[in-house]
């Protein structure tokens, strides 16, 4: 090992710039006693804080609304957008781009052993993450003609055809030199896009008496949605200046493996198209009186065309009521300090359906072996076996809610509580056997159960006209439960009963100072063995974690795991400061998380991959070396089959941070001044977004771990600070 390199090499200036961020708009108003228009033009450009990634848009925004005679209305909008995305995650695989950027893996791998800026290896690093290039370009059309008409004062009868039209291309480039083949790489896809929506209403609005309000809302819906796919590679250009692929690149190329030659395809192509249709049918009935009670109503019947034929359409009402009870009389009469008061409470059923469009049919593919040089079509035998019985997933959801306004209005208090019950859960079901080739099937095979709370405080601390103050704090928690399956035992991870969301790792109790100290087991002949895993020779010794035997059979596996706590946090929520002084605007925004739990894998990925050298400090890491020491790992050793280096319970964080989210300051010119340069209103403002961040964990950023499983696998792309200067104008 050469010392003179070891932990010198920062490789986080190769990966890693100092972003930029461009947003500009303009927007201008106008019309007339019949017609009334609206046009903007937005541009935003990102340059990434990950080199080589950036995101520029240009969007146009028109509205326009249109009284051609009288009770007759016409509605028009649409909206254009063009993007360009420098580059994702994706690699040079058919549709392996991600919506979402996430960290490539080589600044996780390479070493701080190896020699720094101006080697070898330094250059080598560089020239691969330039030579790779890529462009995604987008574009997305949005547009709603709406058409209305009131015969009667009151009564309304309208439809609606809006469509979102998106087209997506990706051009991936990868030079020669970065192939083990020597073959340069050139993929193109296009993904398309297409929903069309048409909405046909009736609706009666009318006052009686100035004390009964009826509202009335019936009609039905169509949507159609389509998404197309085109995407080809190709192999082996004449040179790596080239990045697409022209006509006249070879077909065939040669592989050399292990001391033989195969030839092989250089040209692949791939194309797929699906769609879908939602037919709706609803009505909702409210009706309120004297702006103290109201209560409503509403049913719709929905058919979708991605279930089986026997279930394609689902029933689903809801039902609410609400009390403003400050507008009693014995209210105002003896609570004076009482401003506003409500209470909610509402239940509804709601549907969701396959986001997959033909799953409830069957899917074949195409086989892996062809007949006599044609292609041959085969089941998906994995999750292709078709079921008619497929239907709408169902949530009831109950809500309960108070609405307070105190002290003439200057104190807020909101607070809900919600129960959501999801029944008949979408997932797949191992199948017992092999009596038909099929591995699992999609069924409605559980349910879960989902309620919180949540509450809301805000406080005008100054309301005057030049100085005001208002802070509002909110915050909720959530639980959840594994509540059945469809053969009454656990699945998928989850236990019936049990929280969702929940991690769960090997229990320890220190580590193994003498070998006496672990348990003898017998087996049925009588022979002895210490605890071990499933390889009864790498049984637990001196040094080792010493795991706890939970089920007692002489063994640790799965079976000995214990619930160390939910990656959910216990309370999430945000406080928001609203600040202005004469002239001057200050808003402040915070988020905070607490006793959420997270495995922070960082450590034990470099200590058995070598993975995420350059974030690790190995001097701060301890090790067992002898009885007494309290060390934060197990001997440092290559015997891998003993479930050493598998995350365990110590590895469990209990997560709290608070992060001051954005800070705006602002200075509004006095009008005065302004106009006198043809300026309604002219405001500057400098922001910062992520500017800091308070936690005990030992991870690099709780907010990126994933909420759902509690894992930092180190992948996410990371949250940049920002700071921002603006200039609003107003003519």
């Amino acid at each position: 090992m050469e010392l003179l390199y070891n932990n010198s090499t920062n490789y986080f200036p190769i990966y890693y710039v100092k972003g930029k961020v461009i947003n500009a708009n303009i927007q201008t108003y106008g019309g007339s006693e019949k017609m009334t228009y609206g046009i903007g033009l937005g541009y935003y450009n990102e340059k990434g804080i990950f080199r080589g990634t950036g995101y520029n848009r240009v969007d146009l925004n028109s509205t326009m609304n249109v009284t051609p005679v009288n009770r007759l209305n016409v509605d028009l909008r649409l909206n254009a957008s063009l993007s360009n995305r420098d580059r994702t995650s994706g690699d040079g695989t058919l549709q392996s781009a991600s919506p979402v950027e996430t960290v490539p893996g080589d600044p996780q791998e390479l070493s701080s052993l190896l020699p720094g800026e101006g080697s070898v290896a330094w250059n080598a690093v560089l020239d691969a993450l330039k030579g790779t290039k890529e462009k995604n370009r987008g574009v997305r059309l949005r547009t709603n003609f709406r058409l209305g008409y009131e015969p009667i004062d009151g009564l309304n009868i309208s439809t609606s055809l809006a469509a979102d039209y998106s087209i997506d291309r990706r051009n991936y480039f990868q030079p020669s030199y970065m192939s083990d083949d020597d073959y340069s790489k050139s993929v193109g896809e296009t993904g398309i896009n297409l929903m069309v929506l048409n909405e046909n209403l009736v609706s009666y609005n009318r006052t009686f008496k100035e004390e009964h309000m009826v509202n009335f809302v019936a009609g039905f819906s169509y949507q159609y949605d389509q998404t197309e796919y085109n995407g080809g590679s190709a192999q082996n250009a004449p040179s790596d200046k080239i990045y697409y692929a022209p006509a006249g690149m070879p077909d065939l190329g040669i592989q050399e493996s292990n001391g033989t030659k195969e030839t092989i395809a250089l040209k692949h192509y791939q194309s797929d198209m699906q769609e879908k249709t939602l037919l709706s049918y609803f009505a909702r009935l409210e009706y309120g009186f004297r702006d103290k009670y109201l209560v409503s109503f509403s049913l719709r019947r929905d058919g979708s065309s991605t279930f089986g034929e026997d279930n394609r359409w689902g029933t689903f009402p809801s039902v609410a009521a609400g009390w403003t009870f400050s507008e009693e009389s014995f209210v105002k009469d003896n609570l004076s300090w009482l401003s506003f008061g409500k209470i909610r409470a509402s239940w509804g059923r709601s549907g969701m359906h396959f986001s997959q469009n033909y799953l409830a049919l069957g899917i074949m593919n195409v086989g892996a072996t062809p007949y006599r040089g044609q292609a041959t079509i085969e089941p998906e035998w994995v999750r292709g076996l078709y079921n008619h019985d497929l239907s709408w997933e169902e949530t009831d959801q109950y809500d309960f809610g108070l609405d307070l306004d105190l002290f003439n209005h200057r104190l807020g208090i909101t607070l809900d509580y919600y129960y959501r019950y999801t029944d008949k859960l979408l997932t797949t079901i191992w199948l017992p056997g092999i009596h038909n080739g099929y591995s699992s099937q999609w069924r409605n095979a559980g349910a879960i159960s989902n309620e919180g709370i949540e509450v809301m405080i805000k406080y005008d601390i100054f309301n005057r006209e030049d100085l005001y103050w208002k802070i509002s704090v909110n915050g909720a928690r959530n639980w959840n439960r594994f509540e059945k399956s469809y053969d009454g035992k656990d699945f998928g991870g989850n236990i019936i009963g049990k929280p969702l969301n929940g991690i769960y790792a090997l229990k320890t109790d220190g580590f193994i100072n003498e070998q006496d100290e672990m348990k003898v087991f017998y087996n049925q002949q009588g022979v002895s063995n210490y605890l071990s895993n499933f390889y009864k020779g790498a049984f637990y010794k001196p040094g080792d974690y010493k795991f706890v035997d939970v089920n007692g059979d002489g063994t640790i596996g799965s079976g000995d795991a214990v619930y160390c706590g939910s990656a959910l946090p216990i309370v999430s929520g945000g406080i928001v400061n609203e600040f202005r002084w004469k002239n001057f605007d200050l808003n402040m925004l915070m988020a905070y998380s607490l006793g959420r739990h997270i495995v922070n894998n960082l450590s034990k990925a470099v200590l058995t991959n070598g993975k995420y050298a350059l974030m690790t400090d190995l001097n701060a890491i301890s090790f067992w070396e002898k009885p007494g020491d309290h060390p934060d790992y197990p001997k440092l050793e290559s015997d891998r089959m003993n479930s050493m280096w598998s995350y365990v319970d110590r590895d469990v964080e209990k997560v709290n941070y608070l992060k001051l989210k954005t800070l705006t300051v602002g200075y509004s010119f006095p009008k005065k001044w302004s106009r006198k340069a043809g300026i309604d209103e002219l405001r500057v403002f400098v922001s910062g977004e992520n500017l800091f961040t308070w936690t005990n964990y030992s991870g690099l950023d709780p907010e990126t771990v994933d909420i759902t499983s509690g894992f930092d696998l180190m992948s996410n792309y990371p949250l940049a600070r920002k700071y921002t200067l603006g200039l609003t104008l107003k003519f």
